[in-house]
């Protein structure tokens, strides 16, 4: 008990002086850990938590915040950008992800200070040459701030719905936003496999117009789930009630039974909200697939 005992003091005391020696570093200027992305690490050892400036990716990032800030560019608008028109890559070789550039966007260690460990509240004043002014920085929190609930909780229709024909891996989806010369912005949405159980997989993408029109000429095959359909029939009629009541003054005299439940599917893949026809879909008893960009059933 005694050695066991000893063993773990000297554990403790390991413990509390690399904490020590990180909040020495830390109140001397240098943060710990990995460089964000637009700086390196120093790797030289009488210069341990010290970092550069990156001199091909810091203009990008510089960019970023100016697009942010004096171009009203989104969150997603950017990663557009990035990923299209720059090609931007990270130290390890890979592109940002759109999550990757908000965090991005959110760092205050471009314009000079840090917060370590991070969600402590413990912020210092850092020795790295800045690669943006706090004026800069605080300009593009603003209009940043414009643009999140844009994009917070992005859901597409048929996602988490469907799976892969050739792997079986979960079928995801990616939009692209395309500007013409115009001026006209025209939006398109592609589902494919997210390749979860096989790297290769060459399920190749669909876009969600040709699923749609699959969809709908599979509607007759399918096997619902008529009384919940049923439901949601039921629920819209007696809305349609109560606005032709309340603001036209007019006494409905639809009936859920005098509504065909395929061409109501059908109407909802359509012109139904995301919502409606992810409801919608939760009700196919049969599971669909997606292969060689053609929709099956089992």
């Amino acid at each position: 008990m005694i050695l066991g005992s000893q063993a773990k003091l000297e554990n403790d005391n390991k413990a509390v002086n690399v904490k020590r020696g990180l909040r020495a570093r830390c109140e001397m200027g240098w943060r710990p850990g990995v460089a964000p992305t637009g700086y390196l690490n120093e790797k030289h050892v009488d210069k341990k938590c010290q970092c550069r400036i990156d001199p091909k990716r810091a203009p990008i990032i510089k960019k970023m915040f100016k697009k942010v800030a004096y171009e009203n560019y989104s969150g997603r608008k950017l990663f557009q950008w990035l990923k299209y028109e720059t090609g931007f890559v990270t130290k390890g070789g890979k592109p940002l992800t759109l999550s990757n550039v908000y965090i991005l966007l959110k760092n205050h260690f471009y314009y000079g200070t840090f917060e370590y460990p991070i969600g402590s509240n413990n912020w210092y004043q850092g020795k790295h040459e800045p690669i943006i002014s706090i004026k800069l920085f605080n300009l593009a929190q603003e209009k940043a701030a414009t643009h999140s609930t844009k994009f917070e909780n992005h859901e597409f229709a048929f996602t988490k719905l469907m799976k892969c024909g050739l792997c079986g891996s979960s079928i995801t989806a990616d939009e692209k936003i395309k500007t013409q010369k115009n001026g006209n912005i025209h939006r398109y949405v592609y589902y494919g496999c997210t390749k979860f159980n096989d790297r290769g997989c060459k399920c190749g993408y669909t876009r969600e117009e040709d699923l749609i029109k699959q969809l709908e000429i599979l509607i007759d095959q399918l096997s619902l789930d008529e009384i919940g359909i049923k439901q949601k029939i039921k629920a819209e009629v007696e809305r349609h009630k109560k606005f032709q009541a309340g603001m036209l003054g007019i006494k409905s005299v639809i009936k859920v039974a005098d509504i065909d439940i395929r061409n109501y599917a059908k109407y909802i893949l359509r012109d139904g909200t995301n919502l409606e026809k992810r409801e919608l879909l939760s009700c196919f008893r049969s599971t669909i697939t997606i292969k060689n960009k053609q929709i099956f059933l089992l």
